[in-house]
Formats: structure tokens, C-alpha cells, sequence
């Protein structure tokens, strides 16, 4: 985690209470910011109007596509998504595309059936802390992907042994 800090000097007229004029004083701001891993200029994802492009190809799109992003917010980083919840008059084969595509991009893990996850390197709802959705989505693709090479080796076990 990299940490910006920037001081600034303040220069503002105080009323001396012991002679009662008017002075110049200085004061010293100091800002301090935290950048967030994986900011755009860092990012191994796509970044999220490269995602847009690629994923929308229609109007319709572009309204599932909204639909979808707002469902996640700093209190609900798993939503329960899907076609029968959409408001958006599509037809089951559009929205499971959509969906296809997203999970293609990395915008959306899934989590379970109709369970997903907002990638936080490309999209952090607002008031949401993006450096603890980034340690938990990484954490999340460390699982996902030791669980698919568990089942290679399941397969080539089984495999060997026919």
C-alpha cells in the first residue's frame, strides 16, 4: 500500500487576545492518502470502460449492464442475481450471454448459483473499503483456482487408473 502525504501552509489573520490586533498566522495542512492497489495505471483487469465496450453491444445491454453493476453496494458486496429478478425486458438467452461475458471479462466471480462478486480492481461501490474487497477477491481466486486444479488431478487420477 503506497501513502501520499502533502503539506500545505496556511497563512490566515488571528485576533491576538493580548493586544487585540490582528495577525498573520501560518499553519501547516497536511493531507495524507492511500493509494489503492491496483489503481488503473497498475491493473492487471481491464478497466471498467474497456469492460463496457466489450460487454455491451446493444441498448438493452447497456441497461443489463447497469442493472447488474448497481445490484452491489458497500453493504452487499454478493448479490443474488438473476433472470427472474431483472427488471429489464430481455429474453433469458440475452441475459445469460450478458452474464457469460462479464464472468469472461473478470467483472463478476461466481460464488455460487446465482451468487457473484463485483471485481474491486475495476469497480468498488461507493463507501466501500477497496483495499479489503481486493485482499478478499484475491482471496477468492486463490480458492477458485486451487479447487479447478484439485479436480485436474481428480481427473487424471481417474483417468490413469481406467
Amino acid at each position: 500500500m503506497k501513502f501520499y502525504t502533502s503539506v500545505n501552509i496556511i497563512t490566515k489573520k488571528v485576533l491576538n487576545e493580548n493586544t487585540g490586533e490582528l495577525e498573520d498566522k501560518q499553519f501547516i495542512e497536511k493531507k495524507y492518502r492511500k493509494k489503492i492497489r491496483g489503481g488503473y495505471n497498475l491493473m492487471y483487469h481491464l478497466d471498467f470502460f474497456e469492460i463496457q465496450n466489450q460487454a455491451i453491444k446493444s441498448q438493452k445491454d447497456m441497461k443489463l449492464f447497469t442493472w447488474i453493476t448497481n445490484q452491489f453496494t458497500y453493504k452487499q458486496v454478493e448479490a443474488n442475481i438473476s433472470y427472474l429478478k431483472c427488471p429489464i425486458k430481455i429474453s433469458e438467452s440475452q441475459y445469460k450471454k450478458m452474464i457469460k461475458r462479464l464472468l469472461d471479462l473478470d467483472y463478476l466471480m461466481r460464488i455460487s448459483r446465482g451468487v457473484y462478486r463485483l471485481n474491486p480492481f475495476v469497480y468498488v461501490p461507493y463507501k466501500a473499503n477497496a483495499e479489503e474487497l481486493q485482499e478478499e477477491w484475491l482471496e477468492l481466486k486463490k480458492q477458485k483456482e486451487q479447487e479447478e486444479l484439485q479436480k485436474s488431478i481428480e481427473e487424471l487420477k481417474k483417468k490413469m487408473y481406467e
